[in-house]
Formats: C-alpha cells, structure tokens, sequence
C-alpha cells in the first residue's frame, strides 16, 4: 500500500505532534469550562439579588397598604414644615 521508506518516520514524529495539540484542546476546553462556571456563579448571584429585591417590594407594598395606615402617616410627615 505505502511503498515510501519515510512513512514510519513521519508516523512516528506525528504522535508527539498529535499528543501536543490534543493536550492543547483539552486545556482550552478546560478555560472554557472554568468560564462557563464562573458566569454560572455570577448569574446565581444575581438571581439572589433579584430575589431579595422582589421580596422587599412585596413587603413594601404590604406596608403602605391602607390596612397599616402607614401610608398616610409617611404622607403626613412629608407635609410638617
């Protein structure tokens, strides 16, 4: 099939190439796994933060409803010179 006398060489000094790049690959996938995690983190974060935000809304609303008349009071100290 391959008559050429330099085929076993070149196979042989291909192997160490491969080996290189493929170890190459596997670093880079490994960058793009750590991002991949890091943004993760970050969006869990920020969802916390989403969360707290939407809670303390609901509670504001809770408080200045007309049920506490806290709302009017607010209102009134507004008003006092």
């Amino acid at each position: 099939m391959f008559n050429s006398p330099f085929i076993i060489p070149v196979l042989a000094l291909s192997i160490p190439i491969i080996a290189i790049v493929l170890r190459h690959l596997r670093r880079w996938q490994e960058i793009d796994v750590q991002a991949a995690e890091a943004e993760l983190a970050l969006r869990r974060r920020f969802r916390g933060f989403d969360e707290i935000d939407r809670r303390v809304g609901d509670i504001e609303r809770y408080v200045t409803s007309p049920e506490f008349d806290l709302n009017r009071q607010l209102r009134g100290l507004g008003n006092k010179p």
